[in-house]
């Protein structure tokens, strides 16, 4: 799998009947990432939220609760931190992760990746020290960057658009769009 895709969210209102005053419903403050990890190894797909009162957050696999275990462990720290362990990672680990963040106020949630290594691809592992052994990069130097940020694009069914952002980068970019749960690519994009 190389899909780097972004985290997708999706919110719902208020629950009826929930006065609203001084309430807050959930929000992402650090949403969780897509986990690229070697089967053996550990995913950690951590996070931030917040929301009054303070929102419940669930682990969902396949529409079930993930409950800890031997290998999955579900943390709940202070002040909204929030993080899924999957350790010993196996082939049927890879796959969606939805985390939920539910209040009185409404629920939130933000679907994210186990991703497998690709053992023919080469990764580099380099920390903000340049040194090894920190988190994997797949660019070797460093990752692309927006010179200027994409903007929002809104097309209806049917209708074309574009988007022209810059970034700088040694290698071509790729890129696609979602609706919902479909993907798509850009006309003469990859």
């Amino acid at each position: 799998m190389t899909s780097l895709s972004s985290p997708v969210s999706t919110v719902t209102g208020p629950s009826p009947g929930c006065s609203s005053r001084g309430n807050e419903p959930p929000a992402f403050i650090l949403p969780p990432r897509n986990a690229r990890v070697s089967v053996g190894g550990v995913a950690n797909l951590e996070g931030r939220v917040r929301g009054h009162p303070e929102p419940q957050v669930t682990w969902l696999r396949e529409g079930r609760a993930v409950i800890g275990g031997e290998r999955c462990v579900v943390e709940r720290g202070g002040r909204g931190y929030f993080s899924l362990k999957v350790g010993g990672v196996r082939e049927e680990d890879a796959g969606p992760y939805t985390c939920q963040a539910t209040n009185q106020e409404g629920s939130r949630q933000v679907t994210v990746e186990i991703l497998l290594e690709d053992k023919s691809m080469k990764t580099f592992f380099l920390s903000s020290s340049g040194k090894s052994g920190g988190r994997s990069s797949l660019w070797g130097e460093s990752p692309p960057k927006f010179i200027t940020k994409p903007s929002r694009l809104v097309a209806k069914l049917g209708e074309t658009g574009s988007s022209s952002p810059r970034q700088r980068d040694a290698h071509p970019p790729t890129s696609h769009g979602t609706r919902g749960r479909r993907s798509f690519c850009p006309v003469g994009g990859s």
